[in-house]
């Protein structure tokens, strides 16, 4: 696993990496270099596999003709519903790995790509943790892992944080 980062569909939120304050009440977003106040709403997100010959029927006739026995090509995607109403869903897709049709479900027919889209799993994984997702829950298939993550207060000053500190 190297620096990999997956690759928003849509926009979503502006929130990088970064961490929460000991109290839990702020995030510290690496990209904007500013703390940001916490609600008390919250995102929900899970992760699902998705067939890339399944977006497109080009996509799909190009990844079954080019694959031995009409294995295709799949990856991750963290599908998230979002508190903000600027934001009601968004979607962040992980790196590519190959599988047999129809769903990398099948984990005794995976043979040697398992071990692949274990990895493209974890890598999806570090990156949503880094992003301040907390893991709420299993879904129906070995990668169906649900998140949660405390929504932002996006209209904290930039100062806000350092009063809260000063007054405490």
């Amino acid at each position: 696993m190297g620096q990999w980062r997956g690759k928003y569909l849509n926009t979503g939120p502006p929130r990088g990496p970064g961490h929460y304050s000991q109290d839990g009440c702020w995030w510290w977003d690496d990209d904007q270099q500013q703390w940001f106040r916490l609600t008390d709403q919250e995102d929900v997100l899970e992760i699902e596999a998705e067939d890339i010959g399944g977006i497109s029927l080009a996509a799909s006739l190009l990844t079954t003709l080019s694959s031995q026995y009409g294995n295709g090509y799949f990856r991750f995607v963290a599908r998230a519903r979002g508190a903000d109403r600027r934001w009601p869903t968004y979607a962040m897709a992980g790196a590519t790995f190959p599988a047999p049709r129809p769903s990398p479900e099948d984990v005794g027919a995976q043979g040697a790509w398992l071990e692949t889209q274990r990895e493209r799993f974890q890598e999806l994984h570090h990156q949503l943790l880094a992003e301040g997702w907390r893991p709420a829950g299993r879904g129906p298939h070995w990668w169906s892992a649900i998140y949660r993550r405390p929504d932002i207060d996006w209209d904290t000053p930039p100062d806000a944080y350092e009063r809260t500190q000063r007054s405490a």
